[in-house]
């Protein structure tokens, strides 16, 4: 990619008594077809997390409808498998795969963490069977802490004041766990739904994807030693 110098450009004229053309204007580079180049230090900016020019289906039946804040479905949202690897090393930002862990092992994007949200974060039956621990139940725009630590062990793995760019097979799993972070009280405009593995199969991401397929992990989640509400 063509990057624009910052410098003046300057032609050497060895012959004659012409002056050097003038430099041209960034402006006028960057028709040209380069790019300039961020300065030192200089933070990427995100665009909003959902992208109200695109159009989206609620459900399998159901008309298409335009996106608009609070739609968390992955299909709205402004940075998604065309444009991904564009903020992949974004400052101060948490990457987390929200699938089971054996998934996760067999093929994930580098620098995704995984926390699974069906093995801990949300069962709807959580907070009435003792035999499962899973951070909240109930439903998913109001969740149940199943544990008094629930609200704190949520922002242990996914903290307030992080930026956060969530996956995972099809973008429907961080689509309801973005619901319970804005019942939680998140800053939605720094919650990113950026889809599913099954949308990064494309060639083009073979360098930024790790691949272990030929493993198979078999894991299961518990949550002890937490009080019980």
């Amino acid at each position: 990619m063509k990057k624009l110098l910052l410098a003046l450009l300057a032609v050497l004229l060895l012959t004659g008594c012409t002056s050097a053309p003038a430099a041209k204007t960034d402006e006028e580079l960057m028709a040209e077809g380069w790019v300039k180049a961020p300065a030192e230090g200089e933070t990427v900016v995100l665009p909003a997390p959902v992208d109200t020019t695109k159009m989206y289906t609620p459900s399998k039946d159901a008309a298409e409808e335009a996106c608009a804040d609070g739609i968390y479905a992955a299909a709205c949202s402004a940075i998604n498998s065309t444009n991904l690897t564009e903020y992949l090393n974004v400052e101060d930002a948490l990457y987390i795969d929200l699938r089971d862990y054996n998934d996760y092992a067999k093929k994930h994007i580098r620098n995704f963490e995984v926390i699974p949200y069906f093995g801990l974060i949300f069962n709807a039956e959580a907070n009435t069977n003792s035999e499962l621990s899973h951070l909240y139940g109930g439903e998913i725009t109001a969740p149940v802490s199943t544990f008094e630590e629930s609200d704190d062990l949520l922002e242990a793995f996914f903290p307030k004041d992080k930026t956060l760019f969530l996956m995972c097979q099809s973008g429907g799993r961080v689509a309801q766990f973005m619901e319970i972070l804005a019942a939680k009280g998140y800053d939605m405009s720094k919650v990113y739904n950026v889809g599913g593995m099954g949308q990064y199969t494309d060639a083009s991401f073979a360098d930024v994807t790790t691949n272990t397929e030929e493993m198979v992990v078999e894991a299961t989640y518990k949550l002890d030693g937490l009080t019980r509400n």
